[in-house]
C-alpha cells in the first residue's frame, strides 16, 4: 500500500504551489516552442483534462466517534461536512460525484451525477445527516455501494474516498471479519471494473489506529492511503484530485503510447512498388549525379507532439550514396505531416564488362527516422507513467535503379596482347627445348649387303624415305633432351621383307655420334662438331 508522509506532503504541495504561481505569472504572449518540454500543468491544458470526467464516490463515515473533536477543536464530522463542501467546488463541471454515508447502515445520499446537476456548495448541506450518531462502521457495505455508484457511470477514471476515524465494527455484516466471502467477492468486483477504466482508492484516516489500509486493500490492489492530519484534510483531498486528474491525462495518453511515424518518399523518378519498398529511376547518364526526394513525415498520435530526427545512410558494400538535409530535429502536432527535402548525390561509372553493352546500375539508402516527445520528462516523472513511450524508429529503404555503360577501360585490350605476346614466346621458347635443332648427318646401313644411305638432318625433325641396298624403309628424325643428355628420337617404318608380309616397325634413341639398329636397319650419326648437333 501506499503511503504519503504528511511532512513530504506539504513539501510536495508548497512546491507545486511555487511552480503554478510561476506558471500563471508568465506572459500570455510568450508562446512555448514546440519542442520545449511542457510542464504537468501545460500537459493538462493541452489534453484538456478539464473537460474529461472523473466519476468520485465520497464515503463518510456517520458513527459516533466522528462527533469527537479534532486538533483544531471542531468535531471531526463538522470539518469533514466544511471540507467537503470546498472540494466539491474545486471539481470540474465534467466529473461525476456520489455520496454514501455508512455506520450501522449504508446510505446512498447522493447518488452518482455529475457536479453540475448537484447544486454546487450546497450539495452536503441539503443531504447529510446533520450530526454523526451511528453505533457501528460497516466499511464493506460502503464499498459495495461505491461499487454500486460506479457502474452507474462510464468516466474512464473513478476514485472512491473513504474518510473515517475508526476500524470496522459491523456485529452481524457480512463484512464483519476482513477475509469473509463477502470481502473476497467485493474484491474481485473492483478488479473486474479495472479491467477497462481505472478505478482508484483512497484511504482518508481521520485519527490513529482505522486500519484502513488494511480495509481498502480489502477491495483494492494498490489503494493509497494518505496521512493522519484531520487539521489538513482539504489538503488531502485536493491531493486525491490531483492524483485523479493525472490519471485522467494518463488514461488519455495510453492511445498513443507507441505510436510514431509514418514515411513517404516522393519526388521524380520515386516509385513505390511495395508496402514500405521506394525506388528511385537513376537514368543512364554516367559521372556524379543528384536528385532531390521529399520525405513527408506524419505523426500517428492522437494527443501527443513528436520530435522526429531523420537519418541517412548508404547500404554496406554498394555504391556510396551522400545525403543532404537529413539530422535537423522535425517537431510535429498531433496528427501533422511536415515534409523533409534530402538531396542525394552518387557516382554512376560505367561498369567493367569483356563485352561492350547495358549494365544494371543498383545503390542502396537507409532513411531512419527517430522518434521521441517533448512531454516524454514530465510524462515519466510528474504524471507517474513510468512505461510512456513513442514508437520505435520508422526505417524506409530506397533503392536507386538505373544502367550504365558495360565497357573495358583502354589498358584492358594493350595487357591482353602482351600477354598473348608473352605466352607465345614462352611456349616458343618450350618447344625449342622440347625439339632441339638437328646437325650432322644420318647413316642407313642395310646390315646384309653393306649398302649405306646418308640423310642430312637439319631443322627440328626430318622425316624421309631411304633406299640403302635391299632396304626400304621411312624413317623420323628429331631431337631431345634425355637425362641431360641430348639424344636422337627416331622412328622406323620398314617394308616387309618377304612377300605378303606385315611392315616392321620400331622406334628408339640414338646418342649424338653412335649407332643403333631398328627394323634391321643400322643407324649412325656423324658430325664434325658434336655440340652444334642439337640447338
Amino acid at each position: 500500500m501506499h503511503t504519503i508522509p504528511a511532512r513530504a506532503h506539504r513539501a510536495l504541495l508548497l512546491a507545486l504551489g511555487g511552480a503554478l504561481a510561476a506558471s500563471g505569472a508568465a506572459p500570455a504572449a510568450a508562446a512555448t516552442p514546440a519542442d520545449t518540454p511542457l510542464p504537468r500543468d501545460g500537459i493538462y491544458r493541452s489534453l484538456k483534462v478539464d473537460e474529461l470526467p472523473a466519476a468520485y464516490v465520497v464515503l463518510i463515515d456517520t458513527s459516533s466517534s466522528m462527533q469527537d473533536r479534532g486538533p483544531d477543536g471542531a468535531p471531526l464530522y463538522a470539518t469533514v461536512k466544511r471540507r467537503l463542501d470546498a472540494f466539491l467546488k474545486t471539481l470540474t463541471p465534467a466529473d461525476e460525484v456520489a455520496v454514501v454515508t455508512f455506520g450501522r447502515a449504508t446510505s446512498v445520499v447522493h447518488p452518482m451525477a455529475p457536479v453540475r446537476e448537484k447544486g454546487g456548495g450546497s450539495l452536503f448541506a441539503r443531504g447529510l445527516p446533520a450530526t454523526a450518531t451511528e453505533s457501528a462502521s460497516d466499511h464493506g457495505s460502503a464499498l459495495e455501494a461505491a461499487a454500486e455508484q460506479l457502474n452507474r457511470s462510464t468516466a474512464p477514471v473513478g476514485a472512491v474516498l473513504l474518510l473515517t476515524d475508526g476500524a470496522v465494527n459491523a456485529p452481524g455484516s457480512p463484512y464483519e471479519r476482513q477475509g469473509t466471502p463477502a470481502w473476497k467477492r467485493l474484491k474481485e468486483r473492483y478488479s473486474a471494473m479495472g479491467t477497462n477504466r481505472r478505478i482508484i482508492g483512497y484511504g482518508v484516516p481521520l485519527a490513529e489506529g482505522t486500519r484502513v489500509g488494511e480495509v481498502l486493500g480489502g477491495a483494492f490492489g494498490n489503494p493509497r492511503i494518505l496521512p493522519v492530519d484531520p487539521a489538513a484534510l482539504g489538503t488531502q483531498l485536493a491531493d486525491a484530485k490531483d492524483q485523479v486528474s493525472a490519471e485522467k491525462a494518463v488514461n488519455v495518453l495510453r492511445t498513443d503510447e507507441g505510436k510514431g511515424v509514418a514515411v513517404t518518399v516522393d519526388g521524380e523518378g520515386v516509385r513505390t512498388p511495395g508496402s514500405g519498398a521506394v525506388t528511385l529511376a537513376t537514368g543512364d547518364a554516367t559521372g556524379s549525379r543528384s536528385r532531390t526526394v521529399r520525405v513527408t513525415l506524419t505523426s500517428k498520435t492522437r494527443h501527443v507532439p513528436l520530435r522526429v530526427t531523420l537519418r541517412a545512410a548508404a547500404r554496406p558494400g554498394g555504391p556510396a550514396v551522400d545525403v543532404e538535409g537529413a539530422g535537423r530535429p522535425v517537431q510535429l502536432a498531433p496528427g501533422e505531416s511536415r515534409t523533409v527535402r534530402l538531396k542525394l548525390a552518387w557516382d554512376q561509372d560505367p561498369e567493367f564488362a569483356l563485352i561492350p553493352g547495358a549494365r544494371d546500375f543498383r545503390a542502396g539508402l537507409g532513411l531512419r527516422a527517430e522518434v521521441s516527445s517533448p512531454w516524454t520528462p514530465a510524462v515519466r516523472s510528474s504524471l507517474g507513467y513510468a512505461k510512456f513511450t513513442t514508437g520505435g524508429p520508422a526505417v524506409t529503404d530506397v533503392d536507386l535503379v538505373g544502367t550504365v555503360p558495360g565497357r573495358a577501360p583502354g589498358w584492358f585490350y594493350p595487357l591482353v596482347l602482351l600477354v598473348l605476346l608473352l605466352g607465345g614466346a614462352a611456349a616458343w621458347r618450350s618447344h625449342k627445348r622440347r625439339n632441339p635443332a638437328l646437325s650432322g648427318v644420318l647413316t642407313v646401313t642395310d646390315l646384309r649387303t653393306g649398302s649405306r644411305q646418308t640423310v642430312v638432318l637439319r631443322g627440328r625433325e626430318v622425316a624421309e624415305d631411304t633406299d640403302a641396298g635391299d632396304v626400304r624403309a621411312r624413317i623420323t628424325v628429331r631431337g631431345r633432351h634425355e637425362a641431360g643428355r641430348l639424344v636422337l628420337v627416331l622412328k622406323c617404318v620398314r617394308e616387309a621383307p618377304r612377300p605378303g608380309g606385315e611392315p616392321l616397325r620400331d622406334s628408339g634413341t640414338c646418342e649424338l655420334g653412335k649407332s643403333t639398329v631398328l627394323c634391321g636397319i643400322g643407324f649412325s650419326h656423324e658430325t664434325a662438331d658434336q655440340a652444334a648437333v642439337l640447338q
